[in-house]
C-alpha cells in the first residue's frame, strides 16, 4: 500500500493500528512504541513535532485526570473506632453558669 491522499493515510492508520494493537499487553509494548515513534519522528520537521508533543502530552494529562478520579472513586470511608460512631467531647462548663457568686471580678483592681 501506498497511500498518497488524507483518505489512503487514514486507511493506512486503521490497518497498522488493527495489525499492532493486539500487542498491547505485552510487557515489551510501551518500549516497542517508543523506539518506534522516535524512528518514524527523526526525520520530521520541529513544528510537526511540536504537534505530536502536543497531542500525546494532553493524552497524557487527560489519563492521569482519570486515573486520580478512579482512586478518589475507589477510596471508601474507613470505620471508625467504637462501632462507627464518631466521638464528641462536650463542654460542660457551661452548665455551671458563671461563678462568681455576684460579684463582679475586676482582677485590675487587686489592692
Amino acid at each position: 500500500m501506498s497511500p498518497s491522499s488524507k483518505d489512503d493515510f487514514t486507511e493506512f492508520e486503521k490497518l497498522l493500528k488493527e495489525k499492532i494493537s493486539p500487542f498491547e499487553k505485552s510487557v515489551h509494548y510501551s518500549s516497542f512504541l517508543e523506539s518506534l515513534f522516535r524512528d518514524l519522528c527523526i526525520s520530521l520537521e520541529v513544528e510537526d513535532l511540536k504537534k505530536i508533543n502536543n497531542s500525546l502530552t494532553v493524552l497524557l494529562s487527560e489519563k492521569q485526570k482519570q486515573e486520580k478520579q478512579n482512586k478518589a472513586k475507589k477510596k471508601k470511608k474507613g470505620v471508625l473506632p467504637g462501632g462507627g460512631l464518631k466521638a464528641k467531647m462536650k463542654d460542660d462548663l457551661a452548665d455551671y453558669g458563671e461563678f462568681d457568686g455576684g460579684y463582679v471580678q475586676d482582677f485590675e483592681d487587686f489592692m
